[in-house]
């Protein structure tokens, strides 16, 4: 399913970019965090604002959006389509 995709971290997308979740890293308080707010594997995100410094990001995913900093992002690994 995944074998011509690129593995990426989520800050690394660019607007408008969507990817697949294939892993979420962190402390055990912080990855947790992130599952809840629903980033677990498999969910499909998508980018849509980066703010201006690049440190914060509006993504969606599940039918809602979700605002996040970059540091929390660098932790999720998605498959994007290239």
């Amino acid at each position: 399913l995944y074998f011509d995709m690129k593995v990426k971290k989520l800050c690394e997308l660019k607007k408008y970019q969507s990817g697949i979740i294939l892993a979420v890293e962190g402390d055990v308080h912080l990855r947790r965090r992130l599952l809840e707010l629903g980033l677990t594997n498999g969910t499909v995100v998508k980018i849509l604002s980066i703010s201006p410094l690049k440190n914060s990001f509006l993504i969606a995913l599940r039918n809602y959006t979700l605002a996040l900093r970059k540091n929390s992002l660098d932790l999720v690994s998605v498959a994007v389509d290239e």
